[in-house]
């Protein structure tokens, strides 16, 4: 039995918030109870539960976790525990060789496996939500939790929040727009735009990247194919997702000799105020051009992240919407030139496409 039929069966959630959580799952990724939690249905505790009742396991309370076993702690290791997503909590006895680990995905078999190879022991596996865990890997690990991941519950202060985990938010403030740009979307035409000099050749065409979108099995496949789009192209895009009002990093290219200078998972910028960040957003449409603020504070973080120098003279950000609302901008900038009006179209394509293919994905898991 899946965690939703579940809930359902128990009048733990109803089908409308179901539908809500799966949508959002499509959308932001997350396993579904992180999504439900996030939403205000459910809160950790109740999620723990059913999660027990499923797989059979034990439960890895918070007061297990505070507990947990320094040594075994360090012989795991941080790349390690991040990778596998297990928290090992402690022997289970004096004298055994079997050590307790709260894991995100306790029934699979090769995670286990790996824990036990890493630690020379046998494992018990205990249950533990996605979203305690990664409170916990931060807070025994020193891993930062992605952006996407610093929240817990609906509202600050809601069942299920986490110590440290309330959300940003930041004022959503109109602003006066730059000409809409026209766009032909869903038509498909080679792309004939002539590699950039320095940068790498295109390492996919426009065709394909179109191809690649509408055939997509999940969120990652479109992000992957924007930044593969990207190369050859423009000397950098990052793909970021927008939630509580913040534009969260989630897929980045740059061209060399540029490189990031922390992962683009990290980066959060407040969607408050005057930025090109701002401007796609709230119009719904392709902002090109000059940022719009004279200090342009949030185009310098974005930049300072994509390791950009010098600055770009003009930007280009595509919202991809999904019932007329931004879920995704595409950024990308070219720092010699402003970006040509072929990429402006093309990425206006790719972003038309990326909303039919998540509405296709939200329906397929729905019906699921």
């Amino acid at each position: 039995m899946k965690l939703g039929t579940l809930l359902l069966r128990n009048a733990a959630i109803g089908l409308t918030q179901l539908e809500a959580a799966l949508r959002n799952q499509v959308l932001y990724g997350g396993r579904l109870g992180t999504n439900l939690v996030e939403l205000g249905y459910i809160d950790l505790e109740l999620l723990s539960a059913y999660l027990a009742e499923l797989s059979g396991l034990p439960i890895a309370t918070p007061t297990l976790l505070d507990q947990a076993d320094a040594g075994l702690i360090e012989q795991l290791g941080a790349d390690d525990a991040h990778r596998l997503r297990a928290i090992p909590l402690g022997y289970l006895g004096e004298g055994t060789d079997t050590v307790a680990v709260a894991l995100v995905e306790p029934g699979d078999s090769w995670v286990a496996e790996q824990v036990a190879a890493k630690l020379s022991a046998h494992v018990t596996p205990y249950v533990v939500p996605e979203l305690r865990a990664l409170y916990y890997l931060e807070k025994l690990f020193g891993l930062p939790r992605r952006a996407r991941f610093v929240r817990a519950g609906r509202s600050a202060g809601s069942n299920g929040d986490l110590p440290g985990e309330r959300r940003r938010t930041q004022p959503a403030m109109g602003m006066v727009m730059p000409p809409a740009l026209t766009l032909e979307p869903r038509r498909r035409r080679a792309s004939s735009q002539a590699p950039l000099v320095g940068v790498v050749p295109p390492a996919i065409s426009f065709a394909t990247a179109c191809e690649r979108i509408d055939a997509a099995g999940n969120r990652d496949q479109i992000a992957e194919t924007f930044t593969a789009y990207a190369q050859g192209r423009c000397d950098a895009m990052v793909v970021m997702l927008i939630r509580d009002g913040n534009a969260l990093g989630w897929r980045a290219w740059v061209a060399p000799p540029a490189a990031l200078r922390k992962p683009i998972e990290e980066l959060s910028l407040p969607l408050g105020g005057a930025s090109s960040l701002q401007s796609a957003h709230d119009a719904g449409q392709p902002f090109v051009g000059t940022p719009p603020s004279a200090a342009r504070p949030i185009e310098k973080q974005l930049w300072a992240t994509l390791g950009t120098h010098p600055e770009p003279f003009a930007v280009l950000v595509v919202p991809v919407l999904v019932k007329q609302r931004a879920v995704n901008l595409v950024y990308a900038h070219i720092v010699s030139s402003p970006p040509p009006n072929q990429l402006v179209t093309e990425l206006g394509e790719l972003a038309a496409r990326a909303q039919a293919s998540y509405l296709r994905l939200i329906r397929q898991a729905r019906g699921a």
